[in-house]
């Protein structure tokens, strides 16, 4: 995600960081300002361009929610499509999660046979939980969910060490 992030917005945090570093560096080159100082600088520079980023992602995503939101709001088709992913995941999981153990005790109770279980749903129950959540207004959560999640500024001071 923090590729995908930076990919997309890599040319502003270019531009922010370079229009303001080269000041930096030209305050440097003229000996206005020590090493010390020109790093602090850069890296200050290089926190307000990723806060700035970060920002206009999330403008970008809750716009796009907005605008999907906006748009379901006008049409039936989508409405109900939306009502029938939300009941019918949500049904599967209330089976996943009551209907599957309430099977195995009945069986094994009636029949004493305790070998038997039920074969894996893989990711079933994960996809109907995606598809909830989604469903359910979180759509803004479920895309910064994952390995990019959270913010940029404290994957960069993380990166550096500071």
């Amino acid at each position: 995600m923090f590729a995908a992030l930076i990919s997309q917005f890599g040319m502003a945090f270019i531009n922010g960081f370079l229009e303001k570093g080269l000041d930096a560096f030209k305050a440097y080159e003229n000996k206005q300002i020590s090493v010390e100082q020109l790093k602090d600088q850069l890296y200050g520079i290089m926190l307000q361009s990723a806060r700035d980023i970060e920002v206009a992602y999330s403008d970008a995503l809750a716009k796009t929610y907005a605008s999907f939101m906006d748009a379901m709001s006008k049409n039936k088709t989508m409405q109900y499509v939306w009502g029938f992913v939300t009941i019918s995941q949500s049904l599967m999981l209330l089976w996943f999660q009551f209907g599957i153990p309430f099977v195995i005790v009945t069986v094994r109770w009636y029949t004493d046979d305790s070998k038997f279980g039920w074969p894996s749903s893989g990711d079933t129950a994960s996809w109907a939980y995606l598809l909830v959540a989604a469903c359910l207004g979180m759509g803004p959560v479920v895309l910064k969910a994952g390995p990019g999640a959270g913010d940029v500024v404290g994957k960069l001071k993380a990166a550096i060490g500071k």
